[in-house]
């Protein structure tokens, strides 16, 4: 396969065919293939593996930019961010804090979910702690009766110019130090369009010396609305691409899962550089969450690790990590008798995604979201993204 290599290698104690596979960026299946006849193996075996090759011309990994979504609390399960960001604001390189909407109501608008003082109030604490902030807009507000694909339709199309003034103003009047575009949605046919917005916000920032970091849903099986982004487009122009590997298994469907197994990360990672992403420009996106699915009923309930934690200990369930997925998850049963699916992320899960920046050489993360995650996940952040660019 083209830009792969074989390569030998000897098996480490304890080690399993997953751990092995998982070590080299490969799969399970690739290592049969490659080692016919292997039924299992022992300390000190060479075994087959194949790896991704290096391209020489993308830079290597230096520091690494680390971006941290910043929300309010969301009920005694989805805690706020800022204790968080006190915490591990020398971890950090920006945040991006969920204030900015598209206006539903007047196209090419922006609004705030916050008063101008709160704005202010947390890019001072931010910039004096050494972390940039980034203006982040959305376009998740719902209101009855308006499409927010076509409310975004309209705002890149034929309100681009007043979209771009408002972006830019908003970023001078509060001090701000780029800006994070997070749009989740597509209108059919707006993938050049959109691309082409961002090109043009991208120079008027880059000249007041302003990052743009754009977010686009990661998914590995081409499900709406994923592949519908121009990743290589988008890439040319921004600083950095987030990726947003989350979620594999979405709330709002009937089948429990993992929030993001390394197996599809990955393959959402090895899919965005195919395609023509460079590397050093790829944030990979992390979750902190996870999600309690009751079986044969829809939709799951997101919850904090904290909150994941509290179930855990209230049913007295065991929590097993997935030998393939590499991921946490347990089962309960409630008070009314149905079963129930837990799965969800932690220190281990964060490691070993971590592995997946450092092999192939991504330019960081973006952690959705800050006050979610495993206090334990900074370990590996510290451990294995040091230095963080600031």
């Amino acid at each position: 396969m083209e830009g792969t290599r074989v390569t030998f290698v000897v098996v480490k104690a304890g080690e399993t065919l997953d751990d092995l596979a998982a070590r080299y960026g490969c799969t399970a299946e690739e290592l049969r293939r490659l080692n016919p006849g292997m039924q299992g193996f022992a300390q000190g075996d060479v075994v087959k593996v194949m790896t991704r090759a290096w391209d020489p011309r993308e830079p290597k990994a230096g520091q690494q930019f680390v971006l941290g979504f910043h929300a309010g609390p969301m009920g005694v399960s989805l805690p706020g961010s800022q204790n968080s960001f006190h915490q591990h604001a020398g971890l950090l390189s920006a945040i991006a804090p969920y204030w900015f909407d598209l206006n539903l109501g007047a196209a090419g608008q922006i609004k705030s979910r916050v008063t101008p003082a709160t704005i202010r109030t947390l890019i001072g604490d931010a910039h004096g702690r050494g972390v940039k902030v980034l203006a982040s807009l959305h376009n998740t507000e719902k209101r009855p009766g308006a499409s927010r694909t076509q409310v975004l339709h309209s705002a890149i199309t034929a309100n681009r110019a007043i979209l771009i003034r408002n972006i830019l103003h908003t970023v001078e009047e509060y001090g701000f130090d780029g800006v994070n575009l997070d749009f989740e949605r597509l209108k059919p046919g707006d993938t050049a369009n959109y691309t082409s917005f961002v090109r043009e916000l991208a120079a008027r920032l880059h000249e007041q010396g302003k990052l743009l970091v754009v977010c686009v849903l990661g998914d590995a099986h081409h499900q709406p609305f994923s592949m519908d982004f121009d990743y290589p487009g988008l890439a040319t122009s921004v600083d950095y691409l987030g990726i947003m590997t989350y979620d594999e298994h979405k709330a709002n469907q009937g089948t429990p899962g993992p929030v993001a197994s390394i197996p599809w990360v990955e393959r959402t990672v090895r899919l965005a550089i195919d395609t023509g992403v460079p590397s050093r420009k790829i944030l990979l996106g992390i979750a902190a969450y996870g999600y309690d699915w009751t079986d044969n009923r829809p939709g799951a309930r997101a919850l904090s690790f904290e909150a994941v934690q509290r179930l855990r200990r209230q049913h007295n369930a065991t929590a097993q990590f997935h030998p393939s997925y590499r991921v946490p998850h347990f089962d309960y049963t409630d008070g009314r008798g149905e079963l129930h699916h837990v799965w969800y992320e932690d220190a281990r899960s964060l490691s070993l995604k971590l592995d997946l920046v450092r092999r192939f050489h991504l330019g960081g993360i973006l952690h959705w979201r800050l006050g979610l995650e495993d206090p334990a996940s900074w370990g590996p952040i510290r451990a294995k993204l040091s230095p963080i660019q600031k």
